[in-house]
């Protein structure tokens, strides 16, 4: 495994690179997150770090890259939706009234088959998290 070490004004620096094998795949979905008109891709994958949710959005003539998710659970899967707005859960210790968010005609959803859900959507200048079901 190749390791790095990077002296920057006296501060030290480690990073361990992979090794160069190939991440994971687990699943993916190709679907306009933004309202551009332009195909997005959000995948699941898992690398080193664990699982990640990843989306790319398509760009003029690339992709903006964006790291929505973090150690995404074992169980959990990917899937996409078309709908204009999303509605989160009031289940859950801290409940509280449910917020109606508007998105731009679509949405990506992290599930338990059968339990807890979580939503993720294009706000204008980010993407946003909502618990659907608890």
């Amino acid at each position: 495994m190749l390791s790095i070490l990077i002296l920057i004004n006296s501060i030290i620096a480690y990073a361990q690179s992979g090794a160069g094998t190939p991440f994971k795949y687990i699943s993916s979905c190709e679907i306009d997150l933004n309202g551009d008109s332009l195909p997005d891709i959000a995948q699941l994958i898992e690398s080193i770090r664990g699982r990640e949710l990843i989306v790319l959005l398509r760009i003029n003539d690339g992709y903006s890259a964006y790291l929505i998710s973090q150690n995404v659970p074992d169980g959990m899967f990917l899937s996409c939706h078309f709908g204009n707005n999303i509605k989160e859960t009031t289940a859950g210790d801290d409940r509280h009234d449910a917020q109606t968010y508007k998105t731009p005609g679509s949405y990506l959803k992290l599930y338990y088959p059968e339990g807890s859900s979580l939503g993720y959507f294009w706000n204008g200048k980010e993407f946003e998290q909502v618990w659907l079901s608890d």
